[in-house]
Protein backbone atom coordinates (compact mmCIF):
# COMPACT_ATOMS: atom_id res chain seq x y z
CA UNK A 1 0.00 0.00 0.00
CA UNK A 2 2.77 2.13 0.65
CA UNK A 3 4.82 1.76 -2.33
CA UNK A 4 1.34 2.26 -4.59
CA UNK A 5 1.20 5.68 -2.56
CA UNK A 6 4.54 6.90 -3.14
CA UNK A 7 3.71 6.37 -6.93
CA UNK A 8 0.52 8.03 -7.05
CA UNK A 9 2.07 10.82 -5.07
CA UNK A 10 4.98 10.89 -7.32
CA UNK A 11 2.97 10.71 -10.63
CA UNK A 12 0.57 13.65 -9.28
CA UNK A 13 3.35 15.52 -8.75
CA UNK A 14 5.26 15.14 -11.70
CA UNK A 15 2.26 15.74 -13.81
CA UNK A 16 1.20 18.75 -12.32
CA UNK A 17 4.88 20.24 -12.56
CA UNK A 18 4.57 19.05 -16.14
CA UNK A 19 1.42 20.98 -16.85
CA UNK A 20 3.00 23.96 -15.20
CA UNK A 21 5.80 23.98 -16.88
CA UNK A 22 3.60 23.63 -20.71
CA UNK A 23 0.80 26.46 -18.97
CA UNK A 24 4.33 28.62 -18.61
CA UNK A 25 5.56 27.96 -21.89
CA UNK A 26 2.81 28.11 -23.79
CA UNK A 27 2.12 31.49 -22.07
CA UNK A 28 5.36 32.87 -23.15
CA UNK A 29 5.15 31.94 -26.76
CA UNK A 30 1.31 33.62 -26.50
CA UNK A 31 3.03 36.10 -25.65
CA UNK A 32 5.24 36.43 -27.86
CA UNK A 33 3.01 35.87 -30.59
CA UNK A 34 1.27 38.90 -29.58
CA UNK A 35 4.64 41.18 -29.63
CA UNK A 36 5.13 40.26 -33.10
CA UNK A 37 7.28 36.80 -32.51
CA UNK A 38 9.71 38.58 -30.18
CA UNK A 39 10.92 34.86 -28.83
CA UNK A 40 12.68 33.90 -31.75
CA UNK A 41 14.35 36.84 -31.87
CA UNK A 42 17.87 38.84 -30.65
CA UNK A 43 17.28 41.51 -28.09
CA UNK A 44 20.27 44.03 -29.07
CA UNK A 45 20.11 45.89 -25.53
CA UNK A 46 22.23 42.67 -24.65
CA UNK A 47 25.60 43.76 -23.52
CA UNK A 48 26.23 40.18 -22.10
CA UNK A 49 25.94 38.83 -25.63
CA UNK A 50 28.65 41.00 -26.67
CA UNK A 51 30.62 40.36 -23.92
CA UNK A 52 30.94 36.55 -24.34
CA UNK A 53 31.70 37.01 -28.00
CA UNK A 54 34.67 39.17 -27.29
CA UNK A 55 35.52 36.93 -24.40
CA UNK A 56 35.58 33.99 -27.12
CA UNK A 57 37.49 36.08 -29.64
CA UNK A 58 39.99 36.88 -26.69
CA UNK A 59 39.15 40.26 -25.40
CA UNK A 60 37.82 41.29 -21.93
CA UNK A 61 37.27 44.73 -23.70
CA UNK A 62 34.70 45.70 -26.69
CA UNK A 63 35.95 46.34 -29.95
CA UNK A 64 34.82 48.28 -32.05
CA UNK A 65 32.76 49.93 -29.39
CA UNK A 66 31.63 52.73 -31.90
CA UNK A 67 28.83 50.67 -33.05
CA UNK A 68 27.24 50.30 -29.78
CA UNK A 69 26.72 53.45 -28.42
CA UNK A 70 23.84 52.91 -26.93
CA UNK A 71 24.76 50.10 -24.45
CA UNK A 72 25.62 51.00 -20.91
CA UNK A 73 29.63 50.42 -21.49
CA UNK A 74 32.19 51.56 -18.62
CA UNK A 75 35.04 53.73 -20.04
CA UNK A 76 37.93 52.65 -18.51
CA UNK A 77 42.12 53.71 -19.59
CA UNK A 78 40.45 54.70 -23.22
CA UNK A 79 38.74 51.12 -23.56
CA UNK A 80 35.22 50.13 -23.36
CA UNK A 81 34.46 47.39 -21.03
CA UNK A 82 30.41 45.78 -19.56
CA UNK A 83 30.03 47.59 -16.51
CA UNK A 84 27.50 44.47 -15.70
CA UNK A 85 29.03 41.24 -13.02
CA UNK A 86 29.93 38.33 -15.55
CA UNK A 87 27.82 35.48 -14.44
CA UNK A 88 25.26 35.76 -17.09
CA UNK A 89 27.71 35.77 -19.90
CA UNK A 90 29.35 33.07 -18.61
CA UNK A 91 26.24 31.18 -19.11
CA UNK A 92 25.81 32.28 -22.62
CA UNK A 93 28.98 31.24 -23.70
CA UNK A 94 27.63 27.85 -25.84
CA UNK A 95 24.58 30.22 -27.02
CA UNK A 96 27.04 32.62 -28.61
CA UNK A 97 29.72 30.01 -29.69
CA UNK A 98 26.59 28.87 -31.87
CA UNK A 99 24.85 31.74 -32.24
CA UNK A 100 27.10 34.62 -32.33
CA UNK A 101 25.87 38.11 -31.85
CA UNK A 102 22.62 37.23 -32.88
CA UNK A 103 22.06 34.75 -29.83
CA UNK A 104 18.14 34.09 -29.44
CA UNK A 105 18.53 35.67 -25.81
CA UNK A 106 14.00 35.78 -25.47
CA UNK A 107 14.29 32.17 -25.65
CA UNK A 108 16.92 31.99 -23.30
CA UNK A 109 15.72 34.16 -20.52
CA UNK A 110 12.03 32.90 -21.02
CA UNK A 111 14.07 29.57 -20.27
CA UNK A 112 15.48 31.39 -16.87
CA UNK A 113 11.44 31.71 -16.04
CA UNK A 114 10.54 28.47 -16.77
CA UNK A 115 13.62 27.52 -14.63
CA UNK A 116 12.58 29.64 -11.54
CA UNK A 117 9.33 28.30 -11.91
CA UNK A 118 10.78 24.44 -11.71
CA UNK A 119 12.70 25.79 -8.65
CA UNK A 120 9.82 27.21 -6.59
CA UNK A 121 7.62 24.43 -7.52
CA UNK A 122 10.47 21.86 -6.15
CA UNK A 123 10.87 23.98 -2.95
CA UNK A 124 7.08 24.11 -2.05
CA UNK A 125 6.99 20.09 -2.45
CA UNK A 126 10.10 19.85 -0.12
CA UNK A 127 8.03 21.64 2.53
CA UNK A 128 5.05 19.02 2.22
CA UNK A 129 2.77 21.34 -0.29
CA UNK A 130 0.18 19.38 -2.48
CA UNK A 131 1.33 19.74 -6.26
CA UNK A 132 -1.48 21.79 -6.62
CA UNK A 133 -0.65 24.39 -3.96
CA UNK A 134 3.16 24.52 -5.31
CA UNK A 135 2.00 24.59 -8.34
CA UNK A 136 0.21 28.05 -7.65
CA UNK A 137 3.08 29.32 -5.59
CA UNK A 138 5.39 28.98 -8.30
CA UNK A 139 3.10 30.97 -10.33
CA UNK A 140 3.41 33.72 -7.88
CA UNK A 141 6.84 33.60 -7.44
CA UNK A 142 7.52 33.90 -10.99
CA UNK A 143 4.71 35.02 -13.00
CA UNK A 144 2.72 37.13 -10.24
CA UNK A 145 5.83 39.33 -10.39
CA UNK A 146 7.99 41.62 -12.09
CA UNK A 147 10.16 38.79 -13.28
CA UNK A 148 7.09 37.71 -15.95
CA UNK A 149 7.69 41.01 -17.57
CA UNK A 150 11.46 40.91 -17.23
CA UNK A 151 11.36 37.49 -18.58
CA UNK A 152 9.83 38.53 -22.25
CA UNK A 153 12.90 40.78 -22.69
CA UNK A 154 16.30 39.68 -22.74
CA UNK A 155 18.40 42.58 -22.44
CA UNK A 156 21.13 42.84 -20.01
CA UNK A 157 19.18 44.23 -17.02
CA UNK A 158 16.69 41.81 -17.02
CA UNK A 159 19.40 38.80 -17.77
CA UNK A 160 21.08 40.17 -14.47
CA UNK A 161 18.04 40.03 -12.64
CA UNK A 162 16.36 36.46 -13.74
CA UNK A 163 19.35 34.84 -13.65
CA UNK A 164 20.20 35.89 -10.19
CA UNK A 165 16.56 34.63 -9.44
CA UNK A 166 17.37 30.82 -10.60
CA UNK A 167 20.50 31.21 -8.34
CA UNK A 168 18.75 32.54 -4.99
CA UNK A 169 16.21 29.84 -5.67
CA UNK A 170 18.45 27.12 -6.13
CA UNK A 171 20.28 28.28 -3.13
CA UNK A 172 16.87 28.29 -1.36
CA UNK A 173 16.33 24.72 -2.34
CA UNK A 174 19.34 23.66 -1.19
CA UNK A 175 18.88 25.07 1.63
CA UNK A 176 15.74 23.20 2.96
CA UNK A 177 17.21 20.03 1.17
CA UNK A 178 20.29 20.34 4.11
CA UNK A 179 23.05 21.10 1.18
CA UNK A 180 24.41 23.72 3.06
CA UNK A 181 27.56 24.33 0.95
CA UNK A 182 26.10 23.37 -2.14
CA UNK A 183 23.26 26.49 -1.29
CA UNK A 184 25.99 29.40 -0.32
CA UNK A 185 27.88 28.13 -3.30
CA UNK A 186 24.56 29.52 -5.67
CA UNK A 187 24.46 32.28 -3.70
CA UNK A 188 27.91 33.28 -4.22
CA UNK A 189 27.27 32.80 -7.85
CA UNK A 190 24.10 34.81 -7.62
CA UNK A 191 26.66 38.01 -6.77
CA UNK A 192 27.81 37.45 -10.18
CA UNK A 193 24.64 38.65 -11.27
CA UNK A 194 23.56 41.32 -8.47
CA UNK A 195 26.14 42.03 -6.06
CA UNK A 196 23.38 42.69 -3.56
CA UNK A 197 22.63 39.14 -3.19
CA UNK A 198 25.88 38.58 -1.33
CA UNK A 199 23.99 40.10 2.00
CA UNK A 200 22.52 36.78 2.24
CA UNK A 201 25.65 34.30 2.56
CA UNK A 202 26.56 35.55 6.06
CA UNK A 203 23.04 35.49 7.02
CA UNK A 204 22.34 31.75 5.67
CA UNK A 205 25.59 30.58 7.15
CA UNK A 206 24.80 31.57 10.90
CA UNK A 207 21.33 30.15 10.11
CA UNK A 208 22.73 26.97 9.24
CA UNK A 209 24.78 27.37 12.67
CA UNK A 210 22.40 28.70 14.46
CA UNK A 211 20.14 25.14 13.64
CA UNK A 212 22.85 22.94 14.70
CA UNK A 213 23.71 24.69 17.48
CA UNK A 214 23.03 22.02 19.86
CA UNK A 215 24.69 19.14 17.62
CA UNK A 216 27.96 21.15 17.95
CA UNK A 217 27.67 21.92 21.46
CA UNK A 218 26.95 25.65 21.07
CA UNK A 219 26.35 28.75 18.72
CA UNK A 220 30.04 29.52 18.37
CA UNK A 221 31.56 25.86 17.52
CA UNK A 222 28.35 25.38 15.64
CA UNK A 223 29.94 28.42 13.39
CA UNK A 224 33.28 26.65 12.99
CA UNK A 225 31.73 24.01 11.75
CA UNK A 226 30.17 25.66 9.16
CA UNK A 227 33.64 26.08 6.52
CA UNK A 228 32.58 23.94 4.17
CA UNK A 229 30.19 26.55 3.15
CA UNK A 230 32.69 28.99 2.99
CA UNK A 231 34.65 27.13 0.03
CA UNK A 232 32.50 27.35 -2.91
CA UNK A 233 31.86 31.29 -2.10
CA UNK A 234 36.17 32.00 -1.77
CA UNK A 235 36.90 29.86 -4.86
CA UNK A 236 33.81 32.08 -6.74
CA UNK A 237 34.58 35.28 -5.61
CA UNK A 238 38.23 34.98 -6.54
CA UNK A 239 37.55 34.60 -10.05
CA UNK A 240 35.12 37.54 -9.75
CA UNK A 241 37.84 39.21 -7.97
CA UNK A 242 40.90 38.30 -10.56
CA UNK A 243 38.23 39.37 -13.81
CA UNK A 244 37.89 42.87 -11.84
CA UNK A 245 41.59 42.64 -11.48
CA UNK A 246 42.75 42.30 -14.92
CA UNK A 247 40.29 45.13 -16.44
CA UNK A 248 40.20 47.33 -14.05
CA UNK A 249 43.01 47.06 -11.62
CA UNK A 250 40.58 46.44 -8.02
CA UNK A 251 39.46 43.13 -7.25
CA UNK A 252 36.23 45.22 -6.25
CA UNK A 253 35.27 46.81 -9.11
CA UNK A 254 33.30 45.56 -11.24
CA UNK A 255 33.12 48.61 -13.61
CA UNK A 256 29.90 50.70 -12.58
CA UNK A 257 31.33 53.59 -10.90
CA UNK A 258 33.16 54.06 -14.91
CA UNK A 259 30.15 54.03 -16.55
CA UNK A 260 29.58 57.79 -17.88
CA UNK A 261 26.07 57.84 -15.98
CA UNK A 262 27.80 57.57 -12.65
CA UNK A 263 31.09 59.91 -13.24
CA UNK A 264 28.97 63.05 -14.04
CA UNK A 265 26.89 62.22 -10.86
CA UNK A 266 28.04 64.49 -7.74
CA UNK A 267 27.70 61.44 -5.49
CA UNK A 268 28.83 58.63 -7.34
CA UNK A 269 26.35 55.11 -7.80
CA UNK A 270 25.82 54.99 -3.91
CA UNK A 271 25.02 57.71 -1.63
CA UNK A 272 22.93 57.84 1.64
CA UNK A 273 21.47 60.85 -0.14
CA UNK A 274 19.35 58.73 -2.69
CA UNK A 275 18.21 56.84 0.46
CA UNK A 276 14.77 58.65 1.40
CA UNK A 277 13.92 60.43 -2.35
CA UNK A 278 13.78 56.19 -4.04
CA UNK A 279 12.56 54.79 -0.85
CA UNK A 280 9.75 57.24 -0.75
CA UNK A 281 8.88 56.04 -4.56
CA UNK A 282 8.93 52.50 -4.04
CA UNK A 283 6.34 52.97 -0.75
CA UNK A 284 4.38 55.25 -1.37
CA UNK A 285 4.05 56.36 -5.06
CA UNK A 286 0.73 54.86 -6.26
CA UNK A 287 -1.07 53.23 -9.15
CA UNK A 288 -3.91 55.39 -9.79
CA UNK A 289 -6.91 55.65 -12.16
CA UNK A 290 -7.59 58.45 -14.15
CA UNK A 291 -9.85 58.97 -17.18
CA UNK A 292 -11.47 55.20 -16.69
CA UNK A 293 -7.22 54.60 -17.14
CA UNK A 294 -4.54 52.83 -14.68
CA UNK A 295 -1.73 55.83 -14.48
CA UNK A 296 1.54 55.17 -13.21
CA UNK A 297 5.10 56.11 -13.91
CA UNK A 298 7.57 54.41 -16.23
CA UNK A 299 10.33 55.61 -14.82
CA UNK A 300 11.99 54.54 -11.31
CA UNK A 301 9.00 52.47 -10.13
CA UNK A 302 6.08 52.79 -8.48
CA UNK A 303 4.98 50.69 -5.18
CA UNK A 304 6.91 47.73 -5.42
CA UNK A 305 3.67 45.61 -3.18
CA UNK A 306 1.40 46.43 -6.18
CA UNK A 307 3.08 44.63 -8.66
CA UNK A 308 5.11 42.29 -6.29
CA UNK A 309 1.82 40.97 -3.87
CA UNK A 310 3.98 38.29 -2.37
CA UNK A 311 5.90 40.81 -0.67
CA UNK A 312 2.08 41.31 0.97
CA UNK A 313 1.15 37.68 1.85
CA UNK A 314 4.63 37.71 3.28
CA UNK A 315 4.08 41.08 5.79
CA UNK A 316 0.37 39.37 6.73
CA UNK A 317 1.76 35.81 7.08
CA UNK A 318 5.11 37.65 9.24
CA UNK A 319 2.19 39.27 11.72
CA UNK A 320 0.47 36.85 12.04
CA UNK A 321 3.34 34.18 12.96
CA UNK A 322 4.46 36.97 15.34
CA UNK A 323 1.15 36.68 17.15
CA UNK A 324 0.80 33.36 17.66
CA UNK A 325 4.33 31.80 17.89
CA UNK A 326 6.85 34.31 18.63
CA UNK A 327 9.88 35.23 16.29
CA UNK A 328 11.94 32.76 14.60
CA UNK A 329 15.06 32.90 13.94
CA UNK A 330 14.88 32.80 10.33
CA UNK A 331 12.20 35.03 10.20
CA UNK A 332 14.73 37.09 11.59
CA UNK A 333 17.56 36.38 9.64
CA UNK A 334 15.75 36.87 6.47
CA UNK A 335 13.98 39.90 7.27
CA UNK A 336 16.83 41.56 8.29
CA UNK A 337 18.18 40.78 4.99
CA UNK A 338 15.47 41.93 3.25
CA UNK A 339 15.41 45.12 4.72
CA UNK A 340 18.98 45.71 4.31
CA UNK A 341 18.67 44.96 0.77
CA UNK A 342 16.10 47.43 0.18
CA UNK A 343 17.59 49.81 1.59
CA UNK A 344 20.96 49.45 0.37
CA UNK A 345 18.90 49.37 -3.39
CA UNK A 346 17.32 52.71 -2.30
CA UNK A 347 20.93 53.89 -1.89
CA UNK A 348 21.86 53.31 -5.53
CA UNK A 349 21.11 56.26 -7.66
CA UNK A 350 18.54 54.88 -10.10
CA UNK A 351 15.62 52.36 -9.03
CA UNK A 352 15.62 50.46 -13.01
CA UNK A 353 15.36 53.33 -14.78
CA UNK A 354 12.29 52.12 -17.43
CA UNK A 355 10.72 49.83 -16.11
CA UNK A 356 7.29 48.10 -14.82
CA UNK A 357 6.45 48.30 -11.46
CA UNK A 358 10.04 48.01 -9.27
CA UNK A 359 11.95 45.25 -10.74
CA UNK A 360 14.71 45.57 -7.99
CA UNK A 361 12.71 44.41 -5.64
CA UNK A 362 12.57 41.60 -7.23
CA UNK A 363 15.64 40.30 -6.11
CA UNK A 364 13.76 39.87 -2.25
CA UNK A 365 11.49 37.65 -3.66
CA UNK A 366 13.28 34.24 -3.27
CA UNK A 367 13.64 34.95 0.57
CA UNK A 368 10.53 36.13 1.14
CA UNK A 369 9.29 33.06 -0.55
CA UNK A 370 12.03 30.65 1.63
CA UNK A 371 10.00 32.12 4.46
CA UNK A 372 6.21 31.67 3.30
CA UNK A 373 7.85 27.74 2.43
CA UNK A 374 8.81 27.32 5.88
CA UNK A 375 6.29 29.84 7.61
CA UNK A 376 2.69 29.58 5.77
CA UNK A 377 0.23 28.04 5.57
CA UNK A 378 -0.29 23.98 4.11
CA UNK A 379 -3.12 25.62 1.79
CA UNK A 380 -3.36 29.04 0.39
CA UNK A 381 -5.90 30.82 1.91
CA UNK A 382 -8.86 32.39 -0.14
CA UNK A 383 -7.50 35.66 0.37
CA UNK A 384 -3.95 34.65 -0.83
CA UNK A 385 -5.73 32.55 -4.12
CA UNK A 386 -7.51 36.04 -4.97
CA UNK A 387 -4.62 38.32 -4.70
CA UNK A 388 -2.31 35.53 -6.43
CA UNK A 389 -4.60 35.40 -9.54
CA UNK A 390 -4.92 38.98 -9.58
CA UNK A 391 -0.84 39.60 -9.58
CA UNK A 392 -0.75 37.20 -12.50
CA UNK A 393 -3.23 39.49 -14.38
CA UNK A 394 -1.78 42.34 -13.74
CA UNK A 395 1.87 41.05 -14.68
CA UNK A 396 0.70 40.15 -17.90
CA UNK A 397 -1.00 43.56 -18.40
CA UNK A 398 2.57 44.95 -17.67
CA UNK A 399 3.96 42.77 -20.21
CA UNK A 400 1.59 43.91 -23.09
CA UNK A 401 1.71 47.84 -21.66
CA UNK A 402 5.08 48.23 -21.96
CA UNK A 403 4.80 46.96 -25.18
CA UNK A 404 2.49 48.75 -26.90
CA UNK A 405 3.34 51.96 -25.10
CA UNK A 406 6.39 52.13 -22.88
Amino acid sequence: MKRTSLRRTFSSSARTFWALMAVMAAGYFLLSDLMGGTLWQHQPWDSYTLQTWNWLHGRTYIAEPEKYEYLELAIYEGRYYVSFPPLPSVALLPFVALWGLDTPNNILIAYYGLLSAALAFAIMRARGRSPRNAAFWALVCVWGSNMLWMTTNGGVWFQAQALNMVMCLAAVLCAIRGKKAASTTFLALAVGCRPLSAIFLPIFALLFAWNEREKHGGFLKSCLAQWKCVIGPILIGACYMAYNYARFGDPLQFGHDYLPEFMRAEHGQFHISYLWPNLKQLLFTPVTISGGRLSFPLFQGFMFFVADPIFIIWAVRCAVNVGKKGVSAEGLGLGLGMLLMLLATCMHRTLGSWQFGARYTCDMIPFAYMYLADRGRKRPASWELALGGMAVAFNAYGVMYMYLYG
